[in-house]
């Protein structure tokens, strides 16, 4: 009799641990940092994650995700971190206010255990995270400098050019690329006197520090061109334009970067001549699904860095641009089951 009732104990803990191995990890739970929820383009990463998230959920995943708002504060996101470290989240996607700031906390992760994906903007000590997925801001910026200089020469402006450059944050991967890119484009045409840059300021990706610098910049300089490391500092520069009596799109060209909805109706009412739209959704969607794939399935992508896509906007396709960049697509070379 004894011996029936271990034989039954055994099976039974053999049925339940086959049962538990088919089921999955269990709960998932994700941590989503971001830089700067007051910033549109930001808030398109969130609604890309949580779609992958929802997703997840029709598909009996049981997973939930806590959203984080740093404020472009990198002291108050390393403490985040350490809040989801505390909580023993399944996984750590972040947008990082800053490439190295962050890094203390995010080896905080590393050493709990905790995966790590940065998306958007990365970190510069690479082994601490498992995947980057973001855009090539360096091609991006040289992009978006073509396209300025494609506007001028239509202009009919007189040479040299005179430029004016906003720069974001210093120390984030993005501002970085883009300010490399912007000059990889434009310093050759400096030497040969076909451009003068007038003014290069920072204005942190922010619309009302720029309105300030360009103020003062237009009050100093006659000025044909600007071009912005994003959008809400070009917005700030067409208000500064504006507010100086002059007609931007006209008297001065304007090129933004990022594509939200503001700089995209400013392009439609040629304001601004071009901006650059990536994919913020994408990169919140393709994130969830890594950082999924990567806790059910131990999968880890054969780079570490994953592009997503940019498309130049002009008024020519500021109708139809959505399709190409916000629209749910199959994590790159992630399992096909």
């Amino acid at each position: 009799m004894i011996l029936v009732i271990i034989v039954v104990i055994a099976v039974v803990a053999a049925y339940y641990f086959f049962v538990a191995q088919q089921a999955g990890p269990g709960k998932i739970s994700l941590a989503l940092l971001i830089s700067n929820l007051g910033n549109p383009y930001f808030v398109a990463l969130r609604d890309g994650a949580q779609a992958a998230v929802n997703e997840l959920k029709d598909k009996g995943v049981d997973i939930e995700m806590e959203v984080y708002d740093a404020k472009d504060d990198p002291s108050l996101q390393s403490s985040q971190i350490e809040t989801a470290v505390g909580k023993k989240v399944s996984a750590i996607l972040i947008n990082p206010v800053h490439a190295e700031a962050i890094q203390p906390a995010l080896r905080k992760a590393i050493e709990a255990g905790i995966p790590v994906i940065t998306t958007d903007r990365d970190v510069a000590d690479t082994s601490l995270r498992l995947v980057f997925i973001g855009t090539d801001n360096v091609a991006g910026a040289e992009a978006a400098a073509q396209a300025l200089l494609q506007a001028l020469e239509a202009s009919g402006k007189p040479t040299p050019w005179k430029i004016v450059i906003l720069n974001g944050i210093p120390g984030t991967t993005a501002a970085e690329d883009r300010k490399k890119g912007f000059h990889n484009i434009l310093d050759p045409l400096v030497g040969q006197g076909k451009i003068e840059i007038v003014a290069e300021e920072v204005a942190n990706f922010r619309r009302d520090e720029a309105l300030s610098k360009m103020e003062s910049i237009l009050a100093a300089h006659t000025v044909d061109a600007v071009i912005a490391a994003n959008d809400e500092m070009a917005l700030g520069a067409i208000q500064a334009i504006e507010g100086a009596g002059l007609k931007p799109g006209d008297d001065i060209i304007v090129v933004g970067y990022d594509a939200i909805p503001d700089a995209v109706q400013a392009v439609k009412a040629e304001k601004m001549y071009a901006t650059i739209a990536q994919s913020p959704f994408l990169q919140g969607y393709w994130a969830v699904y890594a950082a999924y794939y990567h806790i059910v399935n131990d999968w880890k992508p054969s780079e570490d860095w994953i592009p997503t896509p940019t498309v130049v906007v002009t008024k020519d396709n500021a109708d139809t641009f959505q399709a190409e960049v916000s629209s749910p697509k199959p994590l790159p070379g992630a399992p096909t089951s």
